[in-house]
């Protein structure tokens, strides 16, 4: 039976030698100096082992002499600085490991910048019992992974000065000082190791696969061996830590996917030296290939509805650093069956890539990089999809095959896209339909929100999404708002959300209603998409969606029965930051941004309201100079009867080269239905004169 320590600081030298199988050949060294009672070779021994040994492979290897630069943009993913990956990866760990010379942290992302003390004094720390609802947790959640060892690796391969292994020497010791992994057992079930110093299992994860990444630098081999031997130590206990799920190995939700796969797997591949990490590999490949054909379904959805989590959690930060690594060592980790599942969502990964360089934000987080993920799915799974829009986004015009719709939509998976032409010039727009999304806990309440691309400019989205999840405090009047209806681009029935925000201020899971598609057709010159969700109760909210590749869309928002009461309906809709907005005349406004030109109407006659949402100030935002508009466009019940309707139809044209044209008035006046490919084409025919 494995005895598994609960307290790092109690951990000795004799634990860490004894939990190796010294009768290696490869480990005579480390065997000979232990039975002369010289621990201080033994040290040196095993780490000039980790040093020199040639299996097995790691994602890179920077071992030799001399110290070379490191190569990051081919695979940016299997490191922990590319989370929320702003720019460059070499270039922003360069940034922030300079910034750490002076003891200032720099988030991954580059969201926040926190001063460290002169002694180190000033470490973020979170209580649970006492912190919760008074600051973010994750700051220390994030911090506690280890990603300043990375900083200063690349740092110090980059410049190889001394000054950057001396701090590197100091902060390391000073981080396990500060944090040292107490384990409470009553926190397991909770995802956690301990919550009076909160440490969750999946950042001990993290951090244990800092400590194999800096085995593979120059780091370890540059400093004293009794320090190099601490990394090794370090990540002995945090590894062990793993076994404790021996008897109860799959668990729901993204992170236990990591806890209870990916982890064990990584540790039993890169440290098979250590049997009590060699024993795990055959149970972790069965937690990861269950997870795989649990959470994702046969046509590529992801149980999570959120792009974020799913191209970047689940996928970038998780399944793919198993994958890369079993191909570099020659193990079969996907069976048949996962296998296609990957890659089919790699595939409607591929289908709702946006001309951006960024995926935009559905469900929680936001502002994934698109070519990241998409060479995720060449690399990982040599995703034919994925290849072919890399080669489209690169300019590569002629490549074009029949096989890459320029239209999806599929509400198993949760989405429904139309593309102009998959180039970064392009027209698209996105919208959220989902079917048995369950009590995802990173799904916002985002029935029939949409995102508008036009020209390659993104127009309509979430903006706020990534800056409130990262930095907002639990139970806030905010963290409500980004999980509701209010925040995104959908209509807000009698002008009020299903329930009200304070619903989701505080606790995770959002269970969302479905939304299913009636009509989705695709024909050479656009698309048309009509679905609904009766989540209201007492109203059905149905959205049409006539998309003209070149022209623009013409859009209908339909409440049946929604005369029940007299208070307006609201078409909300949330424009980025560096819109401009201007208000023409009761049923006209201007979009501009970076030269192109969207004129939007509306039938009837509507309210149109402009705002921002101040009350983000300033606990997200600084002031409100970083808000873009939002626009309101109130619709009042104008027919009697119970079976009545409210509609308002919404045009937005690209007006770029000034073709202020006439609009055929019968795509405002009149409702409209598509109920075949003919009909979409003679729609399309008549959108503008």
């Amino acid at each position: 039976m494995i005895v598994i320590p609960s307290d790092q600081r109690k951990v000795t030298d004799e634990d860490v030698f004894s939990a190796f199988d010294i009768s290696l050949p490869e480990l005579s060294g480390v065997r000979n100096a232990l039975k002369n009672n010289r621990t201080d070779l033994a040290k040196k021994e095993l780490v000039h082992y980790f040093e020199t040994r040639k299996q097995p492979l790691f994602y890179y290897d920077y071992r030799k002499q001399p110290c070379i630069p490191m190569e990051m943009d081919e695979n940016p993913c299997i490191f922990q600085a590319a989370l929320g990956l702003q720019g460059n990866l070499k270039e922003f760990c360069l940034y922030a490991g300079e910034k750490l010379m002076n003891h200032i942290y720099v988030r991954p992302g580059r969201e926040l910048e926190m001063f460290l003390g002169e002694q180190y004094e000033q470490m973020p720390h979170f209580n649970y019992y006492e912190d919760q609802g008074k600051k973010h947790r994750t700051v220390t959640d994030i911090f506690v992974r280890g990603q300043i060892f990375e900083y200063l690796s690349v740092l110090y391969h980059e410049t190889g000065e001394e000054r950057v292994l001396k701090e590197f020497r100091r902060i390391f010791q000073i981080f396990f000082q500060t944090y040292p992994l107490v384990v409470d057992e009553s926190c397991l079930l909770e995802g956690r190791f301990s919550m009076k110093e909160e440490r969750d299992i999946m950042s001990t994860g993290f951090l244990a696969f800092a400590m194999i990444s800096l085995l593979y630098t120059r780091l370890p081999y540059e400093i004293p061996s009794d320090e190099a031997f601490e990394i090794i130590k370090n990540l002995w206990f945090l590894g062990i830590q793993f076994r404790r799920f021996d008897e109860f190995p799959y668990q729901d939700y993204n992170h236990h996917l990591w806890e209870k796969g990916l982890v064990p797997y990584i540790l039993s591949v890169m440290v098979p030296e250590i049997p009590a990490f060699a024993s795990m590999q055959k149970q972790s490949i069965q937690v990861i290939n269950r997870h795989i054909q649990e959470d994702f379904n046969e046509n590529g959805g992801y149980n999570e509805h959120s792009i974020s989590y799913w191209g970047g959690a689940a996928l970038g930060e998780m399944l793919c650093r198993g994958i890369f690594l079993s191909e570099k060592n020659g193990i079969r980790l996907l069976d048949k069956e996962s296998r296609h599942r990957i890659d089919a969502t790699f595939s409607v990964l591929a289908a709702i890539a946006p001309p951006g360089k960024k995926f935009p934000s559905i469900g929680d987080g936001g502002e994934l990089s698109v070519d990241h993920v998409l060479r995720n799915g060449v690399q990982a799974v040599g995703n034919h999809d994925c290849k072919q829009v890399l080669e489209l986004r690169s300019g590569k015009k002629d490549i074009f095959t029949d096989k890459l719709k320029l239209d999806y939509c599929d509400d198993t998976c949760g989405f429904a896209c139309s593309h102009s032409t998959y180039e970064k010039d392009e027209n698209y727009f996105l919208m959220s339909v989902k079917k048995n999304c369950g009590s995802s806990g990173h799904n916002h309440m985002d029935m029939l929100s949409m995102n508008v691309v036009f020209r390659g400019e993104e127009f309509i989205g979430e903006p706020y999404a990534r800056s409130i999840y990262h930095k907002v405090r639990m139970g806030s009047d905010i963290r409500g708002y980004l999980y509701n209806m209010t925040s995104h681009n959908t209509v807000l029935a009698y002008g009020n959300p299903v329930v009200p925000d304070q619903c989701f201020a505080n606790k995770w899971g959002v269970f969302r209603p479905d939304t299913p598609v009636d009509n989705f057709f695709s024909g050479k010159k656009g698309s048309y998409l009509e679905a609904h969700h009766d989540a209201y109760g007492c109203c059905r909210h149905v959205r049409r969606v006539l998309f003209h590749r070149e022209k623009g869309i013409v859009l209908e928002d339909e409440i049946l029965r929604g005369n029940r009461m007299p208070h307006a309906h609201i078409q909300r809709w949330h424009l980025m930051p560096d819109v401009v907005c201007s208000k023409i005349d009761s049923n006209h406004v201007l979009l501009e941004k970076n030269g192109v030109k969207v004129l939007c109407v509306w039938s009837g006659k509507p309210e149109i309201r402009l705002w921002k949402k101040e009350t983000l100030c300033p606990e997200i935002f600084e002031d409100s100079s970083c808000l873009g508009t939002t626009i309101d466009v109130l619709f009042s019940p104008f027919e009697q009867g119970d079976m009545a309707s409210v509609c308002q139809r919404m045009l937005m044209v690209d007006v770029t080269e000034d073709r202020l044209a006439s609009i055929k008035k019968e795509l405002l006046d009149k409702r409209f239905s598509v109920s075949s490919k003919q009909e979409l084409e003679e729609l399309l025919d008549i959108f503008l004169i």
